[in-house]
């Protein structure tokens, strides 16, 4: 259980992290690019993976879906950082933790998992929690950004969920978790560096707090996908009841987070939207 606790940690300072970085202002690409660079640099400090060096000539199954998700993994933190600074952490959090609905399915139904009417029940109730934790009394362009960024992260989350649990249990081996964890991330660092490139400000310069929270945020990032990777292969439990617990005890821990540190106030329909959410998460258990 040690791997699903510190996932959970892990994955819950990110949103912190992101809302921190609002107050200091720190641009949002900058930090996104610094802390994969700092995530990829982590890795290959601590597990030394490429050791033994990569062969190209025959590139290990996983080796595509690294690109891919390396691809989506930068795209969603763009997605999650701008949610998390403009509609906050705990909306956020729902949305992106919600999405176990679709890695949970696809464990069910590819790998027949036993499956359950609590479990479709707990499916259902999730996919009503995200309508009521992103609903606002009055739309405007201002409050359809807020509805549309939680869903987009809703979705895409969703879709690397399900990718990590197939690679995991079919194209991944113990020995290659480190080395599939740390091409994801260097993926994902070129892709903000060729970003960078095509935007308009890109002499812009660090300040420090966006090279400390960059780096912090990094750490984190890493350890989200390097414990949950481990947690699959190690807690003995099945994979949707991992996907369960890790994502309700992180929308439980953000959500306390948003309200005593960063003040986030929520409706009474938002704040039923988390109390569905917490109990579709026990649902699907």
């Amino acid at each position: 259980m040690i791997y699903l606790v510190a996932c959970i940690i892990s994955s819950s300072l990110i949103y912190v992290i992101f809302r921190i970085a609002k107050n200091y202002k720190c641009n949002l690409h900058s930090l996104i690019t610094l802390n994969y660079l700092a995530a990829s640099l982590l890795g290959i400090i601590l597990f030394k993976p490429f050791s033994n060096g990569l062969n190209l000539n025959e590139p290990p199954p996983w080796l595509a879906f690294a690109l891919i998700l390396g691809l989506l993994f930068i795209a969603m933190f763009y997605l999650i950082g701008y949610s998390s600074q403009k509609a906050g952490i705990t909306v956020t959090t729902l949305a992106n933790k919600l999405s176990l609905v679709f890695p949970v399915a696809f464990s069910l139904f590819y790998f027949n998992e036993q499956i359950s009417i609590l479990k479709i029940a707990g499916i259902v109730t999730a996919l009503i929690a995200i309508g009521l934790t992103v609903y606002k009394k009055e739309i405007n362009k201002t409050n359809l950004l807020f509805i549309a960024l939680p869903l987009s992260i809703f979705l895409g989350s969703g879709l690397i969920d399900s990718i990590v649990k197939y690679v995991q249990a079919v194209k991944l081996s113990e020995t290659d978790v480190s080395l599939y964890t740390i091409c994801v991330f260097i993926v994902a660092f070129i892709c903000g560096l060729i970003l960078k490139l095509f935007k308009k400000n890109r002499n812009q310069t660090f300040n420090y707090m966006t090279i400390i929270l960059g780096t912090f945020l990094g750490g984190v990032n890493f350890g989200s996908l390097f414990f949950i990777i481990k947690a699959l292969n190690h807690s003995g439990l099945e994979s949707s009841l991992v996907f369960a617990l890790n994502n309700m005890a992180i929308v439980a821990l953000t959500t306390l987070l948003g309200t005593l540190l960063f003040k986030e106030k929520l409706s009474r329909i938002n704040y039923l939207g988390v109390v569905l959410a917490l109990i579709s998460l026990y649902f699907l258990l």
